[in-house]
């Protein structure tokens, strides 16, 4: 899955902070490892007498039984028919005049209002009343579109200081504000109150954004359903900063270090339905199990138990516990399989014994497993509650 990325990058604004600025994070720069498990590994055991023997395939802890047979006719259950309208809800569209408006389903008065609120207090802090002018929601949308069109402009990674240059620089960027003032508000955009922050982060990782996060998250809910397929992927936003969930997964292609998204998706339109930010273990506890089911349910809980639809997951979500779960809310499921999982036959496995560009088909009431060979000794398997037969 494509998730669309667009990364709004500002100038450094190292010549405003003090070097023993209290600012700068408590917390240890701990960086956790995202690892992907292949599930082509070749694997022979039991694998020979279940491909010749003639019965149902048994999973490898024996609780699930597999015919060799649909156990359906194929007909398109009530699970795959959506209910209600997808794309943008009716909520929205009453609130859309013009490209302002839309501007403002996202970034609500509250959030802009939290803004402002926590960049005074840092502002007043950093400069001194003296010397801080007051910020407004007016100045922070000159100020966000300053940002949206740095992206445009491919200006992120530009010095502000060209930026601002009579000779380089862009009369637009001048006319919006002074050069000094943007580097004051960059480096005094806050999103919580830093005075209770100390005690919140003990037991909240994300404290720092969490009230804005939740917002922008909701936005997103809000204003937009998700047509009868979506996706659920994970995301490494780049970010190479200090921050106490940081990641590393050396086997992403662009940046390997990153903060963690999980994303819903629609897939006709690419647009984020629900979205969380991953914070790694919690304060003090163990890592969590069965992540990725958790994760799943979590971002399709807000559409309801009967809306119909499928959701498209890969190797690191998906299992027979999930599409369990998903059913009783009337969501199919299909997506590649970890070889792990317990629900699997053996000779499902990856097999030196199994001809090249063969499947193998078990069904159950609910389910049908498919496992392919794309070469030798390879296996790639497929969970579909949406497909019943072959």
């Amino acid at each position: 899955m494509d998730v669309e990325e667009e990364e709004s990058e500002t100038a450094s604004c190292a010549s405003e902070v003090p070097e023993n600025d209290d600012e700068v994070l408590a917390e240890p720069d701990v960086v956790e490892t995202g690892e992907d498990q292949p599930d082509t590994e070749s694997d022979d055991d039991d694998v020979l007498y279940q491909i010749n023997d003639i019965g149902p395939y048994f999973s490898k802890n024996g609780a699930v039984q597999w015919s060799r047979f649909p156990l359906d006719t194929g007909k398109t259950r009530s699970v795959n028919k959506m209910t209600g309208e997808g794309g943008v809800t009716p909520h929205a569209r009453s609130r859309v005049m013009d490209m302002p408006d839309c501007i403002d389903l996202f970034l609500t008065s509250a959030i802009k209002e939290l803004i402002v609120l926590h960049t005074n207090e840092e502002g007043n802090r950093r400069y001194g009343k003296t010397e801080w002018v007051p910020f407004d929601v007016v100045e922070l949308d000159a100020f966000l579109g300053m940002l949206l069109l740095q992206g445009v402009h491919m200006d992120g990674t530009v010095p502000v200081s060209e930026l601002w240059s009579e000779g380089e620089g862009k009369k637009i960027y001048q006319a919006c504000m002074s050069r000094k003032r943007f580097a004051q508000i960059t480096c005094s955009l806050r999103f919580d109150d830093k005075s209770t922050r100390e005690k919140r982060v003990e037991l909240d990782k994300m404290t720092h954004v969490r009230e804005f996060f939740e917002m922008w998250s909701l936005s997103l809910r809000t204003n937009y359903l998700p047509y009868e397929s979506a996706c659920v992927d994970e995301q490494l936003f780049p970010f190479k900063g200090r921050c106490g969930f940081k990641q590393y997964i050396p086997t992403k292609p662009r940046s390997k270090y990153g903060l963690k998204l999980f994303l819903l998706c629609c897939c006709r339109t690419s647009y984020c339905c629900n979205i969380q930010l991953y914070t790694g273990k919690p304060v003090g506890g163990k890592p969590e199990k069965n992540q990725g089911k958790r994760v799943v349910l979590d971002l399709v809980d807000y559409l309801g138990d009967d809306s119909g639809r499928n959701v498209t997951t890969d190797n690191f979500f998906t299992s027979l516990a999930l599409g369990e779960a998903l059913l009783k809310k009337n969501i199919s499921l299909i997506g590649t399989i970890r070889k792990s999982r317990p629900e699997i036959p053996s000779a499902f496995l990856p097999s030196k014994y199994r001809e090249v560009h063969s499947s193998l088909f078990g069904h159950t009431s609910d389910f049908t497993l498919v496992s392919y060979v794309p070469k030798k000794g390879k296996a790639v398997t497929l969970l579909s509650s949406m497909h019943l037969d072959a």
